[in-house]
């Protein structure tokens, strides 16, 4: 088996990616996962572990602490999706994407236990992203990782990941997304991500909504597990439950220093110490929580042996990189790509662009899943001084006509435009500017994804940089 058929093998498999609704019992999620990885001789067992669950910001989070940990000389896994542009950037090992061969070469023997199981007809028929679980798993454990990074694909409860016994657990902003399978409430969606956390054991938290926080704290005392929350220093929008004896205070205290561009200065007040001068160079006030959640989950895991000193600390933060997230890609305009893809991301994204940036004029690139909150995503864009609409590469995508039609009645002082696809949105989009004015790219990780590869093929070095291989 080569590299291209491993890939047709998965792909064939049901797919939610690609396809939407699970087709099974998702009941049976974790047993049959288990029961994979049984068969593969239980290689999550080799090593210790961080999982990470949440709306957003968990993949930004998870990158934070595995860069850390490799500076300070572990051997690391990362596990995250979906992908940019190729499948082997889900599973890396210090920062390397997995091999086309080695994919090739463990997939067989994934494969060969999945059929095992389904011709003893236990279970209902594996999905794509179990697969590549267990391949990421397997392949962890034949690297020899010292410590896994593992980002939750959907909710937690029930996600594939959750079969692992990590040493902390991490739930990272929660808000409306995936409501068809997770919930419609907060409440609902936050019960979903504290599956994560284990009996007995530490989870860390930069949910702020109370209705959320207080549904991880219920399952915490459940499991008798230790709850650690993050938030910024100046408010705790969920103070009233600590006043109520509902919610412990905030553990970790975050406050922006300084903020050049594309990077990021903080101060971090912890149980033990101050952390001053810290930086990122990511953008966004979120990206202050998220790297505030990870120097959390960091100090838990050096509880539990997991060691690393303050220099890999401030050297891990100051290196790492996660594309498609307020990704500057161009100037004169600006060009910026980011995978904002549900309402409260949205707003976020704007926010962040009016904080980080100066421009006259900001146009948007846009395509959006149809299952996402399409009205509050366009009422999210509702200030914008133009959209360029677009249909990304991916059959879930909303027609132009959707779009087209929410913005007429939600945001109607909108100058529109269309694009059959992303390259031509982006062409378009830089006819409508001048050269002190923004375009972003945005919508989804798939349309971020198209944008980088436009940016790259323009010759811009940071998207390519980006760009290892393409699959899809």
């Amino acid at each position: 088996m080569n590299y291209q058929e491993a890939l047709a093998y998965l792909y064939s498999l049901s797919d939610f990616e690609r396809g939407g609704p699970f087709s099974r019992n998702p009941e049976e999620n974790l047993p049959r996962e288990a029961r994979l990885l049984e068969e593969l001789g239980n290689p999550q067992q080799d090593y210790s572990s961080t999982l990470i669950a949440g709306t957003k910001g968990k993949g930004s989070t998870a990158a934070i602490i595995e860069r850390v940990l490799r500076e300070a000389g572990l051997r690391t896994g990362l596990y995250t999706q979906p992908d940019l542009h190729t499948f082997r950037e889900r599973m890396r090992v210090n920062g390397h994407l997995i091999s086309e061969q080695e994919v090739a070469q463990l997939i067989q023997q994934v494969r060969a236990a999945v059929e095992r199981i389904e011709q003893r007809q236990e279970f209902s028929p594996f999905i794509t992203y179990e697969v590549a679980t267990a391949l990421a798993l397997l392949y962890f454990s034949r690297q020899h990782v010292d410590h896994a990074v593992l980002e939750v694909g959907l909710g937690g409860r029930l996600d594939a990941t959750n079969v692992t016994q990590p040493l902390v657990s991490v739930i990272t902003s929660i808000s409306y997304d995936h409501m068809q399978i997770l919930g419609n409430t907060l409440t609902e969606i936050a019960g979903e991500k504290a599956g994560i956390i284990k009996p007995r054991a530490v989870v860390v938290t930069s949910a702020q909504a109370p209705e959320a926080l207080l549904t991880i704290a219920a399952v915490a005392r459940r499991q008798q597990a230790r709850l650690v929350r993050v938030g910024p220093a100046e408010i705790d929008l969920a103070q009233e439950a600590v006043k109520a004896g509902q919610l412990p205070p905030l553990h970790y205290r975050y406050q922006l220093e300084e903020r050049d561009g594309e990077r990021q200065r903080f101060a971090v007040w912890t149980p033990q110490r101050v952390y001053a001068g810290l930086e990122i160079p990511l953008a966004g006030a979120h990206q202050l929580e998220n790297a505030t959640a990870a120097l959390a989950a960091l100090e838990m895991l050096r509880e539990r042996g997991v060691a690393w000193d303050e220099t890999a600390l401030r050297a891990g933060m100051a290196a790492v990189r996660w594309p498609a997230r307020l990704d500057v890609v161009g100037q004169h305009p600006t060009i910026v790509v980011d995978g904002a893809h549900n309402a409260d991301s949205m707003q976020k994204l704007m926010r962040a662009l009016r904080e980080s940036f100066s421009f006259r004029r900001l146009l948007v690139v846009l395509s959006v899943n149809a299952d996402k909150d399409l009205p509050g995503i366009v009422q999210a864009l509702a200030d914008v001084d133009g959209a360029v609409l677009t249909r990304m590469m991916n059959p879930r995508a909303a027609s132009i006509e959707q779009l087209q039609e929410l913005f007429a009645r939600i945001a109607p002082h909108v100058q529109i435009d269309t694009a059959k696809d992303t390259g031509a949105a982006m062409n378009r989009a830089l006819e409508l500017v001048e050269s002190d004015d923004l375009i972003c790219a945005t919508g989804s990780l798939y349309l971020a994804a198209e944008a980088l590869r436009w940016a790259a093929a323009r010759g811009d070095k940071t998207a390519a940089a980006t760009i290892e291989s393409v699959d899809h």
